[in-house]
């Protein structure tokens, strides 16, 4: 992608989810447990495959007639239509209600809601997010496209806002990186996006093994680039020309900051780079991670 160009496999979309089916389908389907939202709640999750693999990070919005679903909107027809297949008998609708909503970010505002609370006002949906060390306070909003957004405002998929969610350590699925990582490979775990105490969902038996049994031997790291920005799928290579990671997403220009889920061995050893764009090193994520 171009050094300063929106990054449009990012840019988020709306699947709106109704019946009254709709919590116990997504319950279901998802790595968190929708029970425990109220209208004022939201929180991240993965939706994975029968291997673990994730192949939607997703905020996941209770409304006191829906649930909104925001991702990534390039991939919103090829989800809506496997998700269709699970509904079955269940009294559960899906639909595409990108075209309703602008989605914007806004930095350290004097109202910005509390991390994972929700508030309705001015005919907007607000979000609270998790911050980072330049902004601790981060919120999302969602305004009809017929109303404009408030001020200061940043599209999701500008530059400025990705920076903001690589700081804030908040990772992301595209089409590049589809299926490749089970969701403690993406950091979810520590962002509260998976909940180990529910019942079955796609991939949980795997999710649940490494969680109890296993060692995490790769995870999300932040990254400083300069040269030219890494495009998501990039291949990360280590001091040794060896397979290090792939980025999952990256912002700036001529120089600035991308996630990327690495072998842990590898990051501690430092000297990274992608074949022609340049060299990376590693820096803190806002959140505690053990490994």
């Amino acid at each position: 992608m171009g050094d300063d160009t929106p990054t449009e496999s990012l840019r988020l979309g709306v699947i709106r989810v109704t019946g009254s089916d709709a919590g116990e389908f997504l319950r279901a389907q998802l790595s968190n447990d929708v029970s425990r939202l109220g209208p004022d709640r939201h929180f991240l999750a993965a939706w994975c495959d029968a291997k673990g693999r994730t192949q939607l990070v997703l905020r996941v919005v209770a409304m006191p007639d829906a649930y909104l679903l925001l991702v990534p909107q390039m991939l919103i027809e090829a989800a809506l239509k496997r998700l269709r297949m699970f509904v079955l008998r269940s009294k559960v609708e899906l639909t595409d209600a990108s075209a309703e909503y602008g989605i914007v970010g806004l930095h350290d505002i004097a109202d910005a809601p509390a991390v994972n609370r929700t508030v309705v006002r001015d005919d907007r949906i607000w979000l609270g997010l998790p911050g980072s060390a330049a902004h601790p306070a981060r919120t999302l909003v969602l305004h009809p496209v017929t109303a404009p957004p408030p001020d200061r405002a940043l599209a999701f998929d500008s530059p400025e806002w990705q920076l903001s969610e690589i700081d804030a350590g908040v990772p992301q699925i595209t089409a590049a990186t589809q299926g490749e990582f089970v969701p403690q490979m993406l950091n979810l775990h520590w962002l509260m996006a998976i909940d180990f105490d529910k019942g079955c969902y796609p991939g949980q038996e795997v999710i649940a093994r490494l969680h109890y049994r296993g060692r995490l031997t790769r995870r999300v790291f932040r990254l400083d680039w300069s040269g030219t920005c890494p495009a998501p799928g990039d291949v990360l290579r280590d001091d040794a020309d060896q397979a290090a990671g792939q980025i999952l997403q990256a912002a700036g220009t001529r120089s600035g900051r991308a996630l990327a889920v690495l072998r842990i061995e590898a990051a501690a050893r430092g000297s990274l780079h992608t074949e022609g764009r340049g060299h990376l090193e590693t820096l803190d994520l806002p959140y505690p991670t053990t490994e």
